[in-house]
């Protein structure tokens, strides 16, 4: 079995060392953004849950609440100031029972008195029955004139949980003679309250009242017991929703909250901060894992490749090279380093004596200049159109190969033609090259500036969305606004933008974003149109 070369030895550990510093990089970087994503994505689910459980509350209690505002107010044309009339109470009592029938939420509609009676439909009060002191007739009075928040309780004989929703009665003198309210069952919320969440097991919603008690809970014993837990940790009451971290008890936890401020109540949903975590730590570990693998293989196999296509080749040149400058069909008795390169360093310093690598560096220092001037405008010595082709070119690649994204701007010089005609092409060709420098310093060293022909520019900026673009493209216009052109010229400009999608050719985006960069002009001008 050969032995290894020195310079065989050398690039396979540096490859090594290479691949290791930068697993280590991407490792820390890929983690830290998979965690960051993880915790992103089950904040979405919470807050779209919490949402989603907000909105049917507030969907399911809106027609109760409208109920009651209109059984106590005059609209619906009765005197309860005349409730003791057998006349009223029969008007009474048959609205009552039009509303259960067509609110199918209700569960009780019914109205108490200042005198204790209590007016309701298939339902008889015990005799000792007093209705002012019952909880729901003083909720209604506290919050006079407004509907009381939800007060919720337990049926004695069902034991499901109501809510209750009262509205003190007044009469024309404002004075209080009663109060109407209405009971109505929570199953659909329960329910609602109680789906689970095949990703997040512990996920779970409830509602509090102000003072930080359960109010509902898909677990029954919980409700009228105080969650001081979470309560502690909820921000002022200016804030209608959010997102906070706690820890109840051996559990941390990870909640979002929504105030509903036309009932009182404070709806939340939370889940443990491990279960979470648990499906983040799985993803991070096997994605880190095939990294490694996949970098330590394709490093060892370019270690390989490089040890078998390019040392051999040049052991075979540095003796070639040795014989050309020597003159000889095999190598003379020279003291050479002590690897392959050195040995072919001191051949190619032979040839650089007779002339041959100064011709070379001379051909390559200029095929870069007529590179470079093929690609330069010679005016404001930045990329020309066959460059920006070039670019653009590049950048479809990329997109179609690794989906990165890339945005190009296009703008023109508004009225460019009057700067001419006016002070003449040569000032017109100064502001073109301060232009030129204006924009190229507002822009970002990754984004390429090009002339596109005539006074229009385009710039190419990868890893750029739209937002993005947008941002830049106000920074041009900006720069170009504050600068002072030659002889105090007003230089405006119209762009237009668009960022490269997957329904985009090449050709379909220049031909939008000059057609963005037309409809500016028809604007008005001086804009940017997206």
């Amino acid at each position: 079995m050969k032995q290894f070369s020195k310079l065989q030895r050398q690039i396979f550990s540096i490859t090594t060392a290479l691949a290791l510093i930068t697993i280590v990089i991407i490792s820390v970087c890929i983690a830290a953004l998979l965690y960051t994503q993880g915790i992103d994505n089950a904040e979405s689910v919470l807050r779209n849950k919490n949402r989603s459980v907000t909105t049917l509350i507030e969907g399911y209690v809106a027609p109760l609440r409208k109920a009651v505002e209109y059984t106590g107010s005059h609209t619906a044309t009765l005197d309860h100031s005349r409730f003791r009339e057998p006349e009223t109470q029969e008007k009474i009592l048959s609205l009552f029972d039009i509303l259960q029938n067509t609110i199918p939420n209700i569960h009780f509609i019914f109205s108490g008195y200042e005198d204790g009676s209590l007016l309701i439909n298939d339902y008889t009060p015990p005799a000792d029955f007093n209705a002012v002191i019952r909880p729901w007739y003083q909720a209604a009075i506290k919050s006079s004139p407004s509907i009381s928040d939800g007060v919720p309780y337990q049926d004695i004989n069902s034991k499901k949980w109501l809510v209750s929703f009262g509205k003190a009665l007044l009469d024309a003198d404002n004075e209080v003679i009663g109060v109407i309210s209405i009971d109505a069952g929570m199953d659909a919320i329960v329910k609602a309250l109680a789906v689970q969440d095949e990703k997040y097991p512990t996920i779970y919603n409830f509602v509090m009242d102000p003072q930080g008690k359960v109010l509902i809970h898909p677990d029954e014993t919980l409700p009228d017991t105080l969650n001081q837990q979470i309560f502690s940790h909820l921000p002022t009451k200016m804030n209608t929703s959010g997102s906070l971290s706690y820890r109840d008890g051996e559990h941390q936890k990870l909640a979002h909250f929504n105030r509903i401020d036309a009932l009182g109540w404070t709806v939340v949903t939370e889940v443990n901060l491990a279960d979470i975590r648990q499906p983040i730590v799985k993803t991070i570990t096997s994605t880190l894992l095939m990294i490694i693998l996949g970098s330590l293989f394709t490093t060892w196999l370019m270690s390989y490749i490089l040890s078998r296509k390019l040392i051999l080749p040049l052991k075979k040149l540095q003796k070639r090279v040795q014989e050309l400058t020597e003159g000889k069909d095999e190598l003379g008795k020279y003291v050479f380093p002590n690897n392959e390169i050195g040995k072919i360093s001191e051949a190619i310093e032979k040839l650089t004596e007779k002339a041959l690598i100064q011709k070379t560096i001379e051909l390559k220092d200029k095929n870069a200049l007529l590179s470079a001037l093929s690609h330069t405008d010679q005016l404001t010595s930045i990329a020309n159109r066959r460059k920006m082709m070039e670019v653009l070119h590049a950048e479809v690649s990329n997109f179609q190969r690794h989906n990165h994204p890339f945005s190009v701007l296009m703008f023109d010089i508004d009225h460019f033609k009057r700067v001419n005609d006016t002070f003449g092409h040569e000032v017109g060709d100064q502001v073109l090259m301060r232009l030129a420098d204006v924009v190229k310093d507002a822009i970002r060293k990754t984004d390429t500036l090009g002339r596109w022909g005539g006074e229009e520019f385009v710039i190419v900026c990868p890893n750029t969305d739209h937002k993005m673009a947008l941002d830049i493209a106000e920074k041009v216009f900006s720069a170009i606004q504050s600068h002072i052109f030659p002889l105090d010229i007003n230089v405006t400009v119209s762009l237009g933008l668009s960022e490269f999608t997957t329904n985009h050719s090449l050709e379909s985006i220049l031909v939008e974003i000059d057609q963005k960069m037309y409809r500016a002009k028809q604007s008005g001008r001086n804009r940017i149109q997206i």
